[in-house]
């Protein structure tokens, strides 16, 4: 093997290491900003979550029972679920962060961004915190029941 292959190698070493390294810092700044982000939306987002729940119980579901206001139910119901489910993303973000830190979270956002989700609630198992893992299901429940409930309107209208 001559200098120059061996250089030509070690240049190709060195390049693979600097985007391991820029992708490393990209992964860090995505997800301290998301974390300083989700700190600073999750108060305004759990009132909204409060209210959203409230308006879904005794507005759309009401609403959801007579075919004329079904349609406008249907769409009310499917934005509630992006609030529902907004809480829950960044709630599952702050716990596994806070509790197994960035090396769960770089895996959870590594498995389609939702995984922080999955990782917060067995985080939380595992550590007892029964309170914030009863939460987590709960607007687990509310994303996809409120969703699943949308998706079922909106086809009843169809037939």
């Amino acid at each position: 093997m001559n200098v120059k292959d061996t250089l030509a190698g070690l240049g190709g070493l060195l390049i693979m290491g600097a985007f391991l390294v820029v992708g490393i810092a990209i992964a860090g700044v995505f997800i301290f900003g998301a974390a300083w982000a989700s700190t600073k939306l999750l108060p305004w987002f759990s009132v909204l979550t409060r209210v959203a729940f409230g308006i879904v119980v005794f507005i759309l579901l009401p609403l959801a029972i007579p075919k004329a206001t079904r349609g406008f139910s249907s769409v009310a119901l499917f934005v509630a679920s992006y609030v529902f489910g907004a809480t829950l993303w960044m709630k599952g973000l702050l716990l596994t962060l806070a509790i197994w830190g960035v090396g769960a979270v770089f895996i959870g956002l590594f498995l389609a961004g939702v995984g922080v989700v999955p990782i917060a609630m067995l985080a939380t198992l595992i550590k007892g915190m029964w309170g914030q893992l009863v939460e987590l299901v709960l607007l687990a429940i509310m994303t996809f029941g409120s969703r699943i409930g949308a998706m079922a309107l909106a086809e009843s209208l169809e037939g």
